[in-house]
């Protein structure tokens, strides 16, 4: 019995001490899980628990199991008409740069306090409202622009028979002075065979608005455009798609364009309005102030009927064509050909044609270094942005000039009016949101529209300022190993690709090798001096919130014109503070969702 006993005995602890060795070689080899404890694991983690609703069942509704309290712990401010993670970060570092620029940054560098002059100058509503339509009269000289659309013929005395009115010229003048796009769409951009240098591009307009978004709207970036699709402008009264086999819908719709057609050109009407009474003409009239009216309602409409002719000759470039396949086999041309080709459209239509691209291509490029070669400076333009400027010319030839004026002169006015006087600020807030927003008060702060058009207009400053050398030093490094280790990844993953050939697996592993990427802000931006090079020409006035955006405007302008025979450095294509992630496919780069912050 005690043999047996022993026996037994010896039997567990063998089976013990195998437990133990197997248990020790298992912690030899899976180290434990290191769990990081650091401020910004642990907001992330609570934040992830936080968003996630565990009521729900992850088989049956994965996307609520996830993301089910995101929207209740982060209800949509009045100020958006949706709101997402990117809109509540961003908001949080226009809040955070807003806080900078109201401190005392007289020890920072030139450029640094300029943007604080800048914010100081919007903040100043009083200086602005004293003013007046006094800065948007000087530059609508500066345009060859008059202080009130000719069409109203306040002095009853015009002869419009005998008016002319140069539209190519005064094209070029807002496109050099304000960087903004009307009835001609210019640009340069890479070129979409050869990464490394740029090339024109002509169609429809794309830059319709230069200065900053009161609501911070994400802007299109210029250089990420689809040059083969011409943009489209949103029409102002369009609203959500409805059936058309339910008539009670479509009634309503119906009335709903009809309603916000006449809310647009009520606003139109008082625009010009407050012109006319600024500029005196409205005292030295002869017209009675209701016949002054019925002028100004007909200027209204005139407007708004043009406007939604060119809007339709834009939405009819639309194409569902492969994207990438376009733009790389977009046709270029001399501006001759250009020329040539809308002259027939223009003849064709029994009007007048008349030379336009290559004087507007001078006219842009007088106020830079380059000097064009009109016979090896192709221009890029897709089938559709061709047909759109073809039929531009021919409605524009057939179009009264005085319509033309009237058209120019109200897109200019429109998109300064929300930085000038409060009375013009509010008519546009109150058209917009009674249309937009069903009535309700869209309008964010002033602090941080101010914030936000000072880092839009100054975005790289802004970064100087508030760039945490921690990021540069320990992130940063960070960030570009986890990139390269997704690139060989992705690597891995084409070499196990049974659908390539080896030609396309070369190619692709080149484009992998030579894929840029752009995080945080640039390398250069801490050297010295650099930050005042970049901004050179750059001059801010306390007191002229409108001339500042306008003065940085032209600089930018003319450096983009200036960089048309250089290299492509591959810059940034948004603002280091700016909350948001982009692959740029005609150059090959990686914008990463990023803030200096």
């Amino acid at each position: 019995m005690l043999t047996v006993i022993l026996f037994v005995l010896f039997l567990i602890l063998l089976s013990f001490a195998i437990a133990m060795t197997v248990l020790y070689v298992k912690q030899k080899r899976h180290k434990p899980m290191k769990l990081c404890e650091s401020r910004e694991c642990l907001r992330s983690a609570a934040n992830l628990a936080l968003s996630m609703d565990p009521t729900a069942d992850p088989c049956d509704d994965f996307y609520q199991y996830v993301c089910g309290n995101w929207a209740e712990d982060h209800p949509r401010p009045d100020a958006y008409r949706s709101y997402d993670w990117f809109r509540d970060k961003q908001t949080k570092v226009y809040t955070m740069v807003r806080d900078f620029l109201a401190k005392n940054i007289t020890s920072h560098h030139k450029p640094v306090q300029q943007a604080k002059i800048m914010y100081d100058s919007c903040m100043d509503t009083d200086t602005i409202d004293k003013r007046g339509l006094k800065p948007v009269l000087q530059i609508l000289d500066s345009l060859g622009l008059p202080l009130y659309p000719t069409f109203i013929n306040a002095t009853e005395d015009f002869d419009y028979s005998s008016y002319s009115f140069d539209w190519v010229d005064t094209v070029i003048k807002i496109k050099t002075k304000m960087g903004m796009d009307v009835l001609i769409g210019f640009d340069i951009f890479t070129d979409p065979k050869n990464s490394s240098v740029y090339k024109l591009v002509m169609g429809s307009p794309e830059t319709t608005n230069p200065f900053p978004s009161i609501r911070h709207d994400k802007k299109r970036h210029n250089y990420q455009k689809n040059i083969n699709q011409s943009p489209r402008i949103p029409k102002h009264y369009q609203d959500e798609t409805i059936p058309f086999n339910n008539d009670d819908l479509f009634e309503s719709k119906a009335k709903s364009e009809d309603k916000a057609a006449q809310a647009y050109k009520l606003l139109y009407a008082e625009v010009i309005k407050l012109f006319v009474i600024d500029s005196g003409a409205a005292k030295d009239t002869s017209l009675t102030e209701i016949e002054l009216d019925q002028h100004i309602f007909l200027a209204a409409n005139e407007y708004f009927d043009f406007n939604n002719d060119l809007y339709d000759l834009e939405s009819d470039n639309e194409t569902d064509t492969n994207k990438e396949e376009l733009y790389l086999n977009i046709p270029e041309y001399t501006v001759d050909e250009l020329q040539a080709h809308t002259d027939e459209i223009v003849e064709s239509n029994n009007n007048t044609a008349s030379p336009i691209w290559k004087r507007y291509l001078e006219g842009v490029f007088n106020i830079s270094k380059i000097e064009l070669d009109f016979e090896n400076d192709k221009i890029l333009v897709s089938a559709s942005d061709l047909r759109y400027m073809s039929l531009m010319a021919s409605y524009v030839a057939r179009s009264p000039p005085v319509v033309i004026e009237l058209y120019i002169w109200i897109k200019v006015v429109e998109v300064m009016a929300s930085h000038t006087t409060i009375e013009l600020r509010t008519l546009f807030h109150r058209s917009h949101d009674e249309i937009r927003h069903r009535g309700y008060t869209s309008t964010p702060p002033r602090s941080l529209q101010c914030a936000s058009a000072v880092n839009d207009m100054l975005g790289l400053a802004v970064a100087y300022a508030i760039a945490d050398p921690h990021f540069y030093n320990v992130t940063k490094p960070k960030i570009q190993d986890m990139l390269w280790e997704m690139k060989k990844a992705l690597a891995q993953l084409v070499s196990k690709a049974r659908w390539m050939d080896d030609d396309t697996k070369i190619a692709t592993y080149q484009k992998i090798v030579n894929m840029k990427t752009l995080i945080g802000f640039p390398d250069w931006l801490l050297e010295e001096g650099r930050l005042e090079s970049y901004y050179e020409g750059v001059e801010i006035d306390p007191e002229k919130h409108l001339e500042n955006m306008i003065n940085i405007i032209q600089v930018k302008v003319k450096k983009v014109l200036n960089k048309f025979r250089e290299n492509n450095n591959f810059t940034w294509a948004t603002d280091p503070t700016e909350v948001n992630a982009y692959h740029t496919f005609q150059e090959n780069t990686i914008t990463p969702l990023i803030t200096v912050h």
